[in-house]
């Protein structure tokens, strides 16, 4: 049965989700370098002239496949209980159809910015928007979002530092994104000033939520499984 802590807690990470959209979809609108982990998809969607949406779903799903292979690999560190991580894998696609459905419900009615001083707000907004809606969503505990669920397979099969290997994604997402957008259009997509902002910025903001309301979160999730 569905209690109100149950029904709380489903609450608060749909939220999360709807908020870590919502800065996503900013940073794509200051036009002054996106997220890290969008890049590829950001750059592709400029290229190909697709929805931005669109991109990002397809970029999560082969997320998902290099999760599933992961686990399926075998080894010491594979999982204890590899049915319920590859369910696990697979339940984060249709959370990635939704969440990709509402960036491109986003991103039609967030306008442009017109001036530099917008750009600039509107770039340091989407950091804490993201980084809120990552902290939210994930201390839920519930169906993670790909770009996370990635970083923690690869953190798990590797045996590297999760925070190690959040870097190590971060970065060649980055790198793909200007090898391709180089390669193509000769000039870089995607990349700037707010990538890097974004990633000093937004494990901050996800520190600082969790320093605010960590112990109420952890109290909802230990008290609502």
């Amino acid at each position: 049965m569905f209690t109100k802590r149950k029904v709380t807690r489903v609450l608060v990470y749909l939220s999360g989700l709807c908020i870590l959209a919502f800065g996503l979809t900013l940073s794509t609108k200051a036009d002054l370098g996106v997220s890290p982990i969008i890049a590829v998809s950001f750059c592709v969607s400029k290229l190909t002239g697709t929805k931005f949406g669109d991109m990002t779903f397809l970029l999560y799903a082969s997320f998902v496949a290099i999760e599933m292979l992961l686990h399926l690999i075998p080894g010491k560190r594979c999982p204890a209980d590899r049915k319920k991580a590859l369910l696990a894998d697979v339940l984060q696609l249709p959370l990635s159809y939704f969440f990709t459905m509402l960036l491109n419900a986003l991103s039609a009615w967030i306008p442009v910015p017109d001036t530099m001083g917008l750009r600039i707000a509107v770039m340091l907004l989407s950091v804490i928007f993201v980084g809120t809606g990552a902290a939210l969503s994930l201390d839920m505990r519930l169906v993670a979002n790909p770009g996370d669920g990635l970083v923690q397979a690869v953190s798990d099969r590797s045996g590297i530092e999760l925070g190690l290997a959040k870097n190590i994604i971060d970065i060649t997402c980055v790198t793909l994104t200007c090898v391709l957008s180089l390669t193509v259009s000769h000039h870089i997509i995607g990349v700037g000033i707010g990538t890097l902002i974004a990633m000093l910025g937004i494990g901050r903001v996800i520190a600082l939520v969790n320093r605010l309301l960590g112990e109420r979160l952890t109290m909802l999730v230990n008290t609502g499984r």
